[in-house]
């Protein structure tokens, strides 16, 4: 059976931030998609503490206000490997307040091999006699909350065993990728749900390349629906073109793909070329929350719903409605060049003072003409403003930022005064006579506003597209991934 989007009017009751759906007759699934919540980011800051909190709690009452009959979420629920002891009550709290009640469950399973692990799956919480499930989460792991210490568990484990969500998609066997299927029913349409939590994409790019993953399709193919939630590099990051995994790499006969990790919103299906000269539709949701100040975080926050039914001819239909996120902090990032402004800047620091004053004012505005239906609790916008001063002095941005903070949390104009600007110049090309242990003992000139993660990744970057000395052994995203699980996990 053929996929075939339908996008008829005509089914959305009310409108701003009330929208609600009609409820789903008994022979259309509903599925509402949410990926990259981080849950926790931020949480030492006072002023963005309860951002990506607000934003899920969003997620929650879209789903349960449309009557969704399962919650997806595609990876990086969490911030952290090891949230805090304050991430995970809160995170409970909101999983107990939203997932558990009354109203019955539609969806009957037919195969539940991939949920769970080797000691403890085979079935949906929904299904427990212990539990009153409302709003069934089906979940895959991301690269910030993946598997790791003794017995590899990872935070969702922990929702799992607490009948909260349904974790699937993690793999006993990283050398050999199986990819089996949840098949769920409702009325007359039958959905096979296959999940692959975050792998290290260069190691997944290979088993790829060497016949190491196996799906296991639905059988009969034409009676099921078959979507995919995956969590990885969408886009090659690298020269070798081996850290993410292209389309074209996945089957024909999936009908369509929610990709998570990527978190700029690309929410609309996009149609891509598959295996064997097929092509796939891949709707990419992006994240709830802004964990960096770069230009992909700025576009607008989505999340998704999914009808699926079945046609006249036996053809699966669906429908594919964004709903814009109210519960995010509005977010604004420019790029300028002061050499280019007309008039110029005049050449002290005062006068830079003054041109970035004014910016920061302009785009203060926007954001509160952009977001007229912000909460209040989120009106202070994070700003952003990456500065080319070549031939100009550069500010301390702690101290320009103290222009835009208040006495009080109330009174900031911006949520993030401290880091609004980020400084860059052109740098100055290198000798020719400079040697190689010259290069390496040159002194790193370290920008105002750039956070050491992002100055590692920058400087193993310029080493590994050095053809004299650059990275020979590991890759950047080896050395990069290394360290990540040194810091931050078991």
């Amino acid at each position: 059976m053929e996929a075939q989007e339908s996008m008829g009017a005509g089914a959305w009751l009310g409108g701003g931030g009330g929208i609600r759906m009609a409820p789903p007759s008994k022979d259309v699934m509903r599925i509402f998609i949410s990926t990259d919540n981080h849950l926790g980011h931020a949480e030492d800051n006072e002023m963005r503490q309860d951002d990506s909190f607000l934003a899920m709690e969003e997620v929650f009452q879209r789903a349960t206000g449309c009557e969704a009959d399962f919650l997806l979420l595609g990876g990086d629920l969490f911030d952290k490997n090891k949230p805090s002891r304050n991430t995970m009550v809160k995170s409970v709290k909101m999983f107990k307040k939203y997932c558990l009640g009354e109203r019955p469950v539609a969806l009957q399973p037919l195969a539940l091999d991939s949920i769970g692990d080797k000691h403890h799956g085979g079935f949906v919480n929904y299904e427990d006699p212990c539990m009153n499930v409302s709003l069934p989460v089906f979940i895959i792991h991301g690269n910030h909350d993946d598997p790791a210490g003794k017995g590899s568990y990872s935070a969702l484990d922990v929702l799992w065993n607490a009948g909260l969500v349904n974790y699937f998609g993690k793999q006993q066997d990283v050398e050999n990728v199986v990819i089996r299927p949840i098949c769920l029913k409702k009325g007359n349409v039958k959905i096979a749900l296959y999940g692959l939590g975050n792998m290290r994409d260069d190691r997944l790019y290979q088993n790829f390349c060497n016949h190491r993953v196996k799906f296991e399709r639905a059988e009969p193919k034409e009676e099921y629906f078959h979507l995919m939630v995956i969590h990885q590099n969408r886009f090659q990051r690298s020269q070798q073109g081996k850290d993410y995994i292209p389309a074209n790499l996945l089957p024909e006969w999936l009908h369509a793909i929610i990709w998570g990790h990527e978190h700029e919103c690309r929410i609309d299906f996009e149609s891509e070329p598959s295996a064997n000269n097929g092509t796939v539709r891949i709707s990419q949701p992006g994240s709830s929350v802004q964990t960096s100040l770069v230009a992909a975080e700025s576009i607008p926050k989505h999340m998704a719903v999914l009808d699926i039914r079945l046609g006249k001819h036996g053809e699966y239909q669906t429908k594919h409605v964004k709903i814009r996120h109210q519960n995010v902090r509005p977010f604004i990032y420019e790029e300028c060049n002061l050499s280019l402004q007309d008039p110029k800047p005049k050449q002290n620091e005062e006068g830079v003072k003054a041109f970035l004053v004014e910016k920061i004012e302009q785009m203060i505005q926007r954001a509160k003409e952009n977001n007229p239906d912000t909460p209040e609790c989120l009106r202070q916008p994070l700003i952003r403003l990456k500065v080319e001063y070549t031939d100009y002095p550069m500010l301390h941005p702690r101290g320009f930022g103290q222009i835009f903070a208040g006495k009080t949390l109330s009174n900031w104009k911006v949520a993030n005064p401290s880091d609004m600007l980020l400084f860059w110049r052109k740098s100055k090309r290198l000798k020719q006579e400079e040697t190689s242990s010259q290069r390496q003992n040159r002194p790193v000139e370290i920008l105002e506003g750039v956070d050491m993660n992002t100055l590692i990744e920058e400087e193993l970057e310029n080493m590994e597209k050095s053809k004299k000395s650059g990275l020979q052994l590991l890759s950047r995203n080896e050395i990069l991934s290394a360290v990540y699980e040194f810091v931050y996990k078991d």
